[in-house]
């Protein structure tokens, strides 16, 4: 059995130690104490944890348990005090609120932006695919110009000045990547695009390699955040591994025609009702080189539902638990997700 988690007060995990011996409420109440797999974790704490200033994830050893763990319901249980030995590794959380989040339509935003996004009361603001660099795949040659050059700083740096978290990217070691950035500047997140288009306008496999490692979750924010960049949210895999790992808002920077933006509602969309997650999606703003970029920014509930479709420099949705936990209690999001079968089918494939 791989890794189990318990959500624990730091109080009581803190008394527990001296003791090598920790007992929840609930091992009185109900003779056991919740356990997670590690996909269930971020949502018991969506549903039970909200707003918890000191909470820990304990991260579990179950062969150096004691106790019995019985699957019931789907979730494990231990049938005993839990061992503190078997406690591998404690994470402190950010408390569980809902997020209030900016997309900002801009390919160099300034300061003044992001102040506005604070002044709407934005913690995280989602800049474009590719912000700070020209749209580069809309030549088949590469040019020195396209790397780097500086823009990871600079928009680490806006993070810093800003005050708030930054979702932005940059071309670096040929791979499209993006970066969530902290108010500290520091990375947070970081996640290389996997699915790349080559045709007219999109020529992104002659300007960058594809990424090789799945897409991870960020709890800094106390939302559970995922990354997908523009084409990969075209195809399922990276949104359902975000799904099983408790994301619960998936955001997609992109770099998209106007007149495919139907398509891409159609596609977040589904991928927003499956995945019991928010999708946030944010474009460049315009033509650039010939090629007819565009379109409004979207924000999709996880029941399937726009919430936001505008074309506005700036555009302010606020992300909520409550739905989250709504969404996947009902049809399809309580469906459980086989993950280890549909491995297993892929690796002989």
């Amino acid at each position: 059995m791989n890794s189990l988690f318990h959500l624990a007060a730091a109080s009581d995990w803190q008394a527990a130690c001296p003791i090598g011996q920790y007992r929840a409420a609930s091992l009185q109440s109900e003779g056991f104490i919740h356990f997670s797999f590690a996909h269930q974790w971020r949502l018991s704490q969506q549903r039970y944890c909200r707003g918890q200033e000191d909470l820990l994830l304990l991260r579990i050893d179950p062969s150096l348990l004691s106790g019995e763990v019985r699957i019931e319901n789907g979730f494990p249980h231990l049938y005993g005090p839990l061992d503190c030995a078997a406690v591998v590794e404690v994470t402190r959380l950010a408390p569980a609120h809902d997020l209030r989040v900016g997309l900002a339509c801009a390919l160099r935003p300034g300061l003044e932006v992001l102040q506005q996004a604070t002044a709407q009361g934005c913690r995280l603001v989602v800049l474009p695919e590719l912000p700070f660099h020209r749209w580069c795949p809309a030549f088949r040659e590469r040019d020195p110009q396209d790397e780097d050059n500086g823009r990871v700083a600079a928009q680490a740096q806006l993070a810093r000045q800003s005050g708030l978290w930054l979702l932005g990217g940059s071309l670096e070691n040929r791979r499209n990547t993006a970066y969530l950035w902290n108010p500290q500047g520091e990375v947070d997140l970081r996640y290389e695009k996997v699915h790349l288009p080559q045709e007219p306008g999109f020529w992104e496999a002659d300007h960058y390699d594809p990424g090789s490692q799945p897409p991870g979750v960020s709890d800094g924010l106390g939302f559970p955040l995922g990354i997908q960049l523009c084409s990969d949210i075209q195809r399922p895999f990276g949104s359902m591994f975000l799904r099983h790992q408790g994301a619960a808002a998936i955001m997609v920077p992109r770099a998209t025609e106007s007149g495919t933006f139907a398509n891409w509602r159609l596609v977040m969309q589904a991928m927003a009702r499956m995945t019991a997650c928010y999708v946030l999606s944010v474009n460049r703003p315009g033509p650039e080189f010939g090629v007819p970029l565009g379109g409004p920014s979207l924000v999709v509930g996880p029941d399937g539902q726009v919430l936001a479709e505008e074309e506005e420099p700036l555009t302010c949705v606020t992300l909520k638990h409550e739905a989250v936990v709504r969404a996947r209690a009902e049809y399809p999001g309580y469906l459980a997700v086989p993950a280890s079968v549909y491995a297993a089918a892929w690796a002989h494939s």
